[in-house]
């Protein structure tokens, strides 16, 4: 199988399920590093651009795409994404798309190759402006659910702005584990090994590295001296800000990058309890703490239900609520089209029944750190006044920075277009 074979192939898989990860990770096992490099941006870029891709192939081709068998289908999107957002060279993409067509579907080749020439020459803005309603325009120019669109326009003033950082391939940042190394120490190691990069403009512990390079082939990544993680995922444990020898609590916590970030930043010397319901997870869990070098306590626990944790006890606690994940469509673009209101709105029932069963866990004085990587105000504003009804009381952020994030009262939301990094809410409480 030709990469494009292998791109279309990981597209049709993912029409059954709308979900990308497992379908590429094992149809590319047996790849090199630059093929697979080549075969996510295919598929990754053409479900992030999926809207817009098949309202320019329906326009070129006269036909619906819903009725063309699968393996074309999904062969005219890479195809398009090519043409649209790819340095390949046209004929070249037009060429390699047909022939890896010909393979499965030698009838349909020829059908593709007439589209295709016609892909060439399309001008999707120029068309896109024929659409008569806005919102439906910028929604299938920046290819997002229509519903998304009139949602975040009235949550977000800038939302255009938002809606083109969720498109952006995210950048590459590894947060150092502080139990086996310092941030001087790291940066020699990338020097070292002529590995590109350069220090994150608010978090120490952070380094964004630049180019494509094999996670594999950074140093330390056996040894366990860093953590593939996004700056607002790693600000949930800093702005928690765990310090040694107290009892803290993660709840929800595999794989473990909000647990062991806990763990560098207390340099291994805490009393961390970390829990999550999922045994599958839970072994990634384990796995990562173990490879970060220090003593956790780890539970399959729902604490919703009966817990053998006990009530007041915990100095810190870190809720990193389950949620709609729609701050982190810019890693997952498969999230544009496998949310919805019902989602939402189930989430927040659980993000609500887990943070009543926390309010017991907390001791008195103590502080909890809720955070969900959502946009949606519904699992972000609506809970954590949800949480001040049950009991529970504003706190002020330990730890502040100038200008990051939006901030007011006890809550502080983040942004792929202002801050460079995923969406995430959080909210500070004490009790």
């Amino acid at each position: 199988m030709n990469t494009r074979e292998i791109a279309v192939k990981i597209l049709c898989n993912f029409e059954k399920d709308l979900k990308l990860k497992p379908h590429f990770e094992s149809l590319t096992k047996h790849l090199n590093f630059r093929d697979r490099s080549f075969v996510r941006e295919l598929t990754s870029g053409t479900i992030r651009f999926l809207k817009l891709l098949d309202f320019s192939i329906e326009k070129a081709s006269g036909k619906r795409q819903k009725k063309q068998k699968p393996f074309v289908r999904n062969a005219l999107r890479i195809l398009a994404y090519q043409l649209f957002f790819m340095s390949v060279p046209p004929y070249a993409a037009l060429n390699e798309t047909v022939e890896a067509v010909k393979k499965s579907n030698r009838k349909s080749a020829g059908f593709v190759n007439a589209v295709g020439k016609k892909l060439i020459k399309f001008d999707y803005k120029r068309e896109i402006k024929s659409i008569p309603n806005k919102i439906e325009r910028i929604a299938t120019l920046l290819s997002f659910e229509t519903w998304m669109v009139k949602r975040w326009k009235n949550f977000y003033q800038d939302y255009i702005e938002l809606l083109e950082g969720l498109n952006k391939t995210p950048p590459l940042f590894l947060r150092i584990n502080r139990i086996k190394t310092s941030p001087e120490d790291f940066a020699k190691l990338l020097e070292k090994a002529n590995i590109e990069f350069e220090p994150h403009p608010f978090l120490p512990d952070m380094f964004r590295i630049k180019g494509r390079v094999e996670i594999t082939s950074i140093p330390g990544y056996r040894e366990g001296l860093f953590y593939i993680q996004d700056p607002a995922s790693f600000l949930s444990a800093v702005l928690l800000n765990p310090k040694p020898e107290e009892k803290i609590l993660d709840i929800a916590a595999a794989p473990g990058g909000k647990t062991t970030a806990i763990g560098s930043l207390t340099e291994g010397k805490a009393e961390i309890t970390a829990i999550d319901i999922d045994p599958e997870r839970v072994k990634l869990l384990k796995e990562n703490v173990s490879k970060a070098g220090f003593n956790c306590r780890i539970l399959i626990e729902d604490i919703t239900q009966k817990t053998s944790l006990p009530d007041n006890y915990f100095d810190r606690i870190l809720l990193d609520a389950p949620c709609s994940a729609t701050g982190v469509i810019r890693r997952h673009p498969e999230g544009k089209w496998n949310k919805s209101m019902e989602l939402i709105k189930h989430n927040q029932q659980i993000q609500r029944n887990l943070l009543k069963s926390a309010y017991k866990l907390l001791k008195p004085g103590g502080r909890l750190l809720y955070s969900v990587c959502s946009l949606e105000k519904e699992e972000g504003e609506e809970n954590a006044e949800y949480a001040i009804n049950i009991g529970f009381k504003p706190a002020g952020f330990d730890i502040k920075f100038e200008n990051v994030g939006t901030s007011y009262e006890n809550m502080m939301r983040v942004f792929p277009h202002r801050d460079n990094t995923d969406g995430f809410f959080y909210a500070i409480f004490t009790k």
